[in-house]
């Protein structure tokens, strides 16, 4: 019988003790990824392989004389594929292709890709706010502000890089989104009248606008939000496909994960007034499960409830936390109609 090994094939306690202990290295040593993510981003690594074409794998030479460096083994990301080859003197080398979520870092035919997403992760003032969590933790509040001494929204407006980089990264974010719910939600049929609230540039009212175009579509958020909204083909800046830019206050009206249960209450409650009696308002928020899981689902709600707490002071929240906030705010209903990637829920509530 194997040292390793109890009589029923079972790993021995001193196995599962360096598993575990290996494990907390990897937790320990998990900030490299990211910052190993974001350099192959900006060196356009993911385009440089997907440009030679579909299921094709390259050299970290091959790679490396497309860019500025002298070290092509520094290239290995795990978010690529990586396949082995054996040369007829018996040497491997390692080749290259992009992996199945690695296309998700390729610009899509939009334009957009998950890569803005990594740069705001790995922005300077986003950076800073993590590094401090403890004191989100003791204290409270939002620890951007209390580290900045303003919100980030803000932030932005004294800073154009994370302004930009914002941006990019909701409307990237939202497409990804939005294209799926459109493939399942059907509850924007006969809606005359369409407000996104938090919209940003206006990239998901855009494509809800692009397959029902009887909706008048507004587009409402900060400023400095829409400021750079897209001039789509054939309107002009600020009316176009339908939709109109109107710049406002966010707690007037915003995104629930932003907001504690209070401030959410009170965006609703301005909502259910704003509402025409056959009305409703449609959220579309990441839900949280009732119990902790171990899908890959479940681990992004998780850690986007995180960064929720130390950034605007906010949470992600379950099913039932979502249902009372309606019940709370006035309306008489509630449901969750569909769901995207099993944690991006659109519910209905209604007046």
């Amino acid at each position: 019988m194997s040292s390793t090994q109890n009589q029923f094939g079972k790993p021995s306690i001193n196995e599962e003790d360096d598993d575990a202990c290996l494990y907390a290295m990897l937790l320990s040593s998990s900030h490299i990824f990211p910052m190993v993510l974001n350099a192959a981003i900006d060196l356009n690594l993911f385009e440089i392989i997907a440009r030679a074409g579909p299921d094709v794998y390259m050299s970290p030479s091959e790679i490396a004389s497309q860019l500025p460096t002298q070290h092509p083994d520094a290239l290995i990301c795990s978010i690529a594929c990586c396949v082995y080859f054996t040369r007829e003197d018996g040497s491997v080398e390692r080749l290259y292709g992009v992996s199945p979520a690695g296309k998700f870092y390729v610009q899509n035919e939009e334009g957009g890709s998950m890569d803005s997403i990594s740069s705001l992760a790995c922005h300077r003032a986003t950076v800073e706010v993590f590094l401090n969590f403890k004191a989100a933790i003791l204290g409270g509040g939002n620890l951007f502000e209390k580290l900045h001494g303003m919100s980030s929204f803000q932030y932005m407006k004294t800073d154009p890089s994370l302004n930009k980089s914002f941006n990019k990264a909701v409307a990237d974010l939202s497409r990804i989104h939005m294209k799926k719910i459109l493939e399942k939600y059907e509850g924007f049929e006969g809606v005359s009248l369409l407000v996104d609230v938090a919209g940003g540039t206006g990239a998901s009212l855009n494509m809800v606008i692009s397959k029902y175009p009887s909706i008048k579509g507004i587009n409402f958020d900060l400023p400095q939000m829409i400021q750079h909204a897209p001039s789509y083909p054939g309107e002009n800046l600020y009316i176009h496909s339908g939709i109109e830019h109107v710049g406002g206050d966010m707690y007037e009206g915003s995104t629930c994960h932003n907001w504690n249960d209070e401030q959410c209450i009170k965006l609703l409650m301005n909502c259910n007034k704003a509402l025409p009696q056959n009305g409703k308002v449609i959220i579309m928020d990441f839900i949280m499960p009732e119990v902790p899981e171990a899908t890959n689902a479940a681990k992004y709600v998780s850690m986007l409830d995180n960064a929720m707490f130390i950034q605007p002071g906010g949470k992600e929240r379950t099913e039932k936390e979502f249902e009372a906030l309606c019940k709370a705010s006035g309306f008489s209903g509630f449901q969750v109609i569909c769901r995207a990637f099993a944690v991006m829920g659109v519910m209905e509530l209604y007046k």
